[in-house]
């Protein structure tokens, strides 16, 4: 077995070719190695923790129930109004099913304010695009969704695999996955790890615990500070003052960056690596410079590792670390795991995830009975998925009408439905699914795959294993992940990470995207078949009237839209038929441009 290290650190450390670790012999390092398996190729901190039974198979409370508005003398001046007697005894005496609709109350209904109506298609087609990840068809929701409790429709969605996806996908982005800067095993295995924590098999404070001491954390830096003020950023969601910092920062002096070589990859991977510090040549604890690895911010806190057979050059590989070390490096997370403000971090994070806005700097008590809640049930951070997405604030309209509000009027956004702008990778899958359309996809694990498929024959099986696609010419298919960069999507962590905008190179690309699906120009040899765009009874050479306009509008607007269409859509439909040159239209004619109209659209970009 090849070793080699480099530490920023220490000097740059090499170990020639054949020398074989008796530490790894050990420790089953280097056996492990031998069977590495690409299926399974994930190995960390992150395989040494959770449970085998979820937390809990179902949550308490729910949605509740329809809530009237406290009758009121005078405009609502709701920056400034505070929650009176009156107030208080009107939310006292309602129902509540939901710990976000009990904590909004003296902000909402108690201060005379009401939500907006929202149809069942619109709740359901906006439970499914955030859980599922994609907007679903009318069929799908009418499958699973309509005329069923939409508690028990979140339940099954949390429940689902594409909804631990989805989250997989957030921490990669939150945690930067980049196999150039960090070992694609430690970073497999992160991935398993937020697995974990949105099965319910892992406690949030235990995740914290894990990913402090992660190498997809620590790596990405080389000073103990920065990695200290990271930790403090992604799980505080602020930076650390300079007294946290530095004490911290002596917390996280052992860890090194190196690399090593695989084994079975036969390449040489980025990797952590700890050095032994504060301990005197006999490999004991030095009490003279203990202090440099000790924590007393928030009582004493200390991390020092022995050196001993497993150990080259005073450094030990992550790799050969046994459960007791790795829980001792996870100090760090231990410490803040027990702040309140990291729980109402997590709990604000997942509020503007489907809000699209910080309810925390409006309603403090709304963050505070979230907390409660999570911890209510054991500290499972899904809890908190499942009571936004049953509170009235999330499954309520977005348009104001006559009746219901004045679109001029400053009211605060808990009185009308959250409107957000799909991700990318929403976006593409959402018009792929609808047209059967496929494009490949991006693997957020390993954003950098070709260089693996160029420098291994066991990385490309690994790729191959993937959700990356490989072409004939063994590149990878890089169709999706080039459009969707394009859009803010599948960012590499490396020099980019994820963005959201609306501009003209966006729009000329989604339009372009859209066109070559849709072919509305009717150029030959492009574009899906045209049974995709038709309903089943609707031929492609059907000529056009208002009746078959109408029908392949029903179907499209169900299709991309989750709805039935209005009457407005329909009669411009019946326009469409009179538009239409040259005459005599076909059915796939006028299907191919409602296509492109509709997909292009901003229902298709904004929900």
């Amino acid at each position: 077995m090849q070793i080699a290290l480099h530490s920023s650190i220490s000097s740059r450390l090499s170990l020639g070719f054949g020398l074989l670790s008796l530490s790894a012999l050990a420790l089953g390092g280097c056996s492990k190695e031998a069977t590495f398996d690409t299926s399974k190729p994930q190995a960390g901190p992150g395989d040494l923790v959770g449970g085998s039974e979820p937390l809990n198979r179902t949550f308490q409370g729910g949605a509740s129930l329809d809530i009237a508005a406290r009758e009121v003398e005078g405009a609502i001046d709701w920056k400034k109004k505070e929650c009176d007697a009156e107030c208080q005894a009107y939310c006292a005496a309602q129902t509540f099913n939901n710990p976000i609709d009990e904590a909004i109350c003296p902000q909402l209904w108690g201060a005379g304010l009401d939500t907006l109506p929202i149809s069942d298609h619109a709740a359901c087609r906006r439970v499914g695009a955030d859980f599922v990840g994609r907007f679903p068809s009318l069929a799908e929701i009418g499958d699973s969704c309509l005329g069923r409790p939409i508690g028990d429709v979140v339940l099954d969605h949390i429940k689902s695999d594409e909804f631990v996806f989805s989250n997989q996908r957030r921490w990669a982005d939150t945690l930067r996955y980049n196999n150039i800067a960090v070992n694609l095993e430690r970073i497999y295995d992160a991935d398993v790890l937020v697995g974990k924590l949105y099965s319910g098999l892992v406690r949030f404070d235990e995740f914290v615990e894990v990913v402090s001491a992660h190498p997809v954390l620590v790596r990405r830096f080389d000073d103990p500070g920065d990695r200290a003020e990271e930790l403090f950023n992604v799980f505080v969601g602020r930076p650390p003052f300079a007294n946290e910092r530095a004490d911290m920062a002596k917390l996280y002096s052992l860890w090194a960056n190196g690399y090593y070589d695989h084994p079975s990859l036969g390449m040489r991977l980025p990797d952590s690596f700890i050095e032994h510090k504060c301990v005197t040549e006999e490999a004991k604890l030095d009490e003279d410079t203990a202090g440099a690895c000790t924590s007393v911010l928030w009582g004493f806190n200390r991390i020092v590792l022995l050196p001993d057979f497993r150990s080259l050059e005073n450094q030990t590989w992550v790799g050969n670390l046994t459960k007791k070390e790795w829980q001792l490096l996870q100090t760090p997370g231990r410490i803040i795991g027990k702040f309140p403000q990291v729980w109402e971090h997590a709990v604000s994070e997942v509020l503007e995830l489907y809000l699209g806005y910080d309810l925390s700097k409006y309603s403090p008590a709304v963050v505070s009975k979230l907390v409660d809640y999570v911890l209510a049930h054991g500290g499972d951070i899904r809890a908190a998925h499942y009571a936004v997405a049953t509170s009235a604030i999330y499954l309520q309209g977005i348009e104001c009408t006559d009746t219901s509000c004045d679109p001029g009027a400053d009211v605060p956004p808990w009185t009308y439905g959250p409107l957000r702008q799909a991700e990318a990778e929403q976006w593409i899958d959402s018009i792929t699914h609808a047209l059967d359309a496929p494009q490949g996809a991006c693997d957020f694990r390993i954003p950098d795959a070709n260089d693996i498929l160029e420098n291994s024959v066991v990385g490309y099986e690994l790729v191959a294993k993937s959700r990356w696609k490989i072409t004939k010419e063994d590149r990878i298919d890089d169709r999706y992940s080039s459009l969707a960069q394009t859009l803010g999507g599948c960012p590499d962590n490396q020099v980019s990470g994820r963005f959201k905008a609306i501009s003209i190179l966006n729009t000329a690309t989604q339009e372009g995207f859209v066109t070559s699906l849709c072919n509305p120009g009717l150029a030959k040899e492009t574009g899906v078949p045209a049974k995709l765009l038709l309903p089943a009874d609707v031929s492609a050479n059907t000529q056009l009237s208002t009746e078959v306009a109408q029908k392949i509008a029903t179907y499209q607007i169900g299709e991309f839209f989750s709805r039935l269409p209005s009457e407005a859509e329909l009669s411009m439909a019946e326009v469409g038929v009179d538009a239409c040159v040259p005459k005599p239209c076909t059915a796939e004619s006028f299907s191919r441009v409602l296509c492109y109209a509709l997909l292009s659209s901003s229902e298709m970009l904004f929900y």
